[in-house]
């Protein structure tokens, strides 16, 4: 006999029913385990995985300890269910925090790469709420639109802060709920002008506000918006009138270069400095799409509509638009391409991390330069000619006046004594227009030292050669992928630089947009010399100084520097003296990779610094200080370095590879032997 958990007698266990009772619970836990399995299969089907090395709480919680407003859960909504099993995660970054973030994935399936911008889900009743929101405020801020001087966004934003704030409270939307109070149901039922279906499945009548809301508010909050339901609707009603609506947190993405949508029932793309073009989760609606590219072409000052069906603008935050309206011209409708605007330029150094140029040419390009040696840098498109112009005009001394011509404006520089034009369209037609050759007459009174131009297109080139054979230093960019395209296309029809005055200019950079390792990569395939022209054989004579090997991602001299050699003859160097020079600039940029030295300012500060004074610069290289000694030397009367930190922090500035490092340190290295202890001693030149 035995007894049961009770203490009561039970009957005496037969021999045989042990082996069922085993079999029994062998079958209950294989079936367990089948269901455990199967529950496992069904959550990694509906959930994604995390990325390795990924601290999730972390990320997702503020520096209050307080969870952001966009979780993992919103993460969740973002991506369908269909693609989770298949998508592996390869970055995640806030681009708005709390409110938006990034995550870059890997398709297993598809093979490709996919850019998901996740913002907080809103649910139906909060989605109903936002309309009826934005159609008051839309009354409001037109109002504060009339009435004030202009509309530069912070004011903006501060009129939709305030008078959402205010709608809330009128509407008792955010207020303790009074005895007999129907709860916020009954507050946006009679808010919104709901009324009982009639049963012929119209519409509301007009008049009303025409928003039903859904009784799911019932299940989380009965009564008021609570806190985070507040967060997420200022942020959505704040991001459509003061940011970019659906594009916004892409807008804010440094990472993104260029944003498109091709046309209706399209989604959006990116261009993305890692990781190069990238099919997002954004799309717009038919009528939206249309809305959306009228308000961008207004924000810019500029008209679209059927009968002007495209435009070329330059946004509120200095990015480039092509907007192109309804179907008479694109067959797939509506369409946008925005070209982004740097906040913070990228510098020499960003170029070599990058490997877009190697530590030397980026020497010899600093010596030119600093010695008034004209520079053109050519190219495809999205091959980086702006981003390099932009980076080499911090070879210009600050001693020197510059004048920019740009028909937006995408250049910046540290230099005070700047004259910075833009062109200017006409107001009505073939009047008050101010274009290239209007700005270069007025160049030429203004006496630069250096003219930078955007880039040249046409006639204005022609122009810019005979300033360019008068003595003044040019630098520019042109779109053409090859040395022998560029002195084709300058001394032809439209442009016709005779080949004498082509002579002028002394540098060429062909840059390309290729793929190294299956990655889009920027490389400057040439960077060549206009050495002279060559009356008996009718021929310009050019020489490749560097070229690059795409066999091995690396570059090769492969010729003598006829530019070095007129810099050493103007000088009066000796070829050891050239050398020398060239070298100490590649040791101040070495110093620059290897300790991490890349942000815009300091930079600046320590090419400017040593341009103005290269014994106290590589005295502080030989005894380690320079990167301490940054803040200090960015005080120059003649430079003007001014960069918001937080702007600087969200730049999208790559890391050098162990190669780059690796050169770095050699070159570190090679002055440890040869030069740093002449300036330890104190020695000068």
């Amino acid at each position: 006999m035995y007894t049961d958990d009770i203490g009561a007698a039970g009957r005496r266990r037969r021999p045989s029913d042990e082996p069922e009772d085993g079999a029994v619970l062998e079958r209950r836990l294989s079936s367990g385990s089948r269901a455990g399995a199967e529950l496992e299969t069904l959550v990694n089907n509906r959930t994604l995985a995390v990325r390795a090395g990924l601290e999730e709480d972390a990320f997702f919680t503020r520096p209050d300890g307080t969870s952001t407003v966009a979780t993992r859960y919103d993460l969740e909504r973002a991506v369908p269910e269909s693609e989770k099993p298949h998508l592996e995660e390869l970055e995640r970054y806030w681009v708005n925090e709390p409110y938006a973030f990034v995550v870059v994935f890997r398709s297993e399936r598809e093979n490709e790469r996919k850019y998901y911008l996740v913002e907080p889900f809103l649910t139906e009743i909060e989605r109903e709420l936002r309309a009826f929101l934005a159609d008051k405020l839309r009354t409001t801020i037109s109002y504060a639109d009339e009435g004030g001087p202009g509309d530069d966004g912070t004011d903006r934003r501060a009129v939709v802060e305030a008078q959402l704030r205010t709608l809330l409270e009128r509407y008792d939307l955010v207020r303790k709920p009074t005895r007999g109070s129907d709860g916020l149901l009954g507050t946006v039922t009679s808010l919104f002008g709901a009324s009982e279906d009639d049963g012929d499945g119209g519409a509301d009548e007009a008049g009303s506000d025409g928003v039903r809301p859904e009784r799911a508010i019932l299940a989380s909050d009965p009564e008021t918006l609570n806190d985070r339901q507040v967060e997420r609707l200022r942020y959505y009603l704040t991001r459509d009138f003061v940011g970019y609506e659906r594009i916004d947190g892409i807008k804010r993405d440094s990472a993104v270069e260029d944003i498109s949508c091709n046309g209706y029932d399209s989604p959006a793309f990116v261009y993305h400095a890692d990781h190069g073009q990238l099919v997002t989760n954004v799309r717009h609606g038919t009528d939206e799409l249309d809305e959306f590219v009228v308000t961008l072409a207004q924000r810019s000052g500029a008209g679209i509509s059927k009968r002007r069906p495209q435009v070329d603008a330059t946004l509120p935050d200095g990015s480039r638009a092509q907007l192109t309206l309804g179907r008479e011209v694109a067959d797939r409708g509506t369409n946008y391409t925005i070209r982004q605007f740097t906040d913070v330029p990228f510098t020499p150094i960003d170029l070599v991390n990058w490997h877009t140029f190697s530590l030397e040419q980026m020497a010899l390009l600093w010596l030119a330069i600093e010695n008034h040696k004209s520079l053109l840098v050519a190219g495809g498109t999205a091959s980086g000619k702006t981003t390099t112009l932009n980076a080499a005009s911090l070879f210009i001394p600050s001693s020197t006046k510059v004048v920019s011509i740009e028909d937006t404006r995408e250049l910046e520089l540290p230099q005070r004594n700047w004259i910075a034009s833009v062109t200017r369209p006409s107001f009505a037609d073939g009047g008050n227009e101010v274009d290239e050759f209007d700005l270069l007459e007025a160049t030429l009174r203004q006496r630069p030292d250096h003219l930078l131009m955007g880039e040249v297109r046409g006639e204005e080139g022609r122009t810019l050669f005979q300033m360019m054979s008068t003595g003044h230093t040019t630098h520019t960019t042109f779109h053409a992928d090859s040395v022998d395209e560029v002195l084709r296309r300058f001394t032809t029809a439209p442009i016709d630089v005779s080949k004498t005055m082509f002579t002028a200019l002394d540098l060429v950079a062909i840059q390309t947009q290729t793929s190294v390792d299956g990655r889009t990569v920027r490389r400057n395939r040439t960077l060549t010399e206009i050495n002279r022209y060559d009356a008996e054989r009718d021929e310009i004579n050019i020489s490749d100084v560097y070229r690059w090997r795409a066999e091995t991602d690396a570059f090769r001299r492969v010729g003598a520097s006829s530019v070095l050699e007129e810099i050493a003859f103007d000088r009066g160097w000796s070829e050891e003296r050239l050398e020398r020079a060239l070298f100490e600039r590649q040791v101040v940029l070495a110093y620059l990779v290897a300790n991490g030295v890349d942000g815009y300012a300091d930079v600046a500060a320590a090419v400017q610094a040593f341009m103005n004074d290269p014994p106290r610069v590589l005295s502080l290289v030989a005894n380690g200080e320079l990167e301490s000694r940054l803040p200090a030397l960015r005080n120059l009367e003649s430079v003007s370095i001014d960069v918001d930190p937080e702007t600087e922090a969200h730049a999208a500035r790559p890391e050098p590879s162990a190669r780059t490092e690796r050169t770095a340190a050699n070159v570190l290295e090679r002055a440890e032997e040869s030069l740093f202890e002449r300036y330890r001693a104190g020695a000068s030149e």
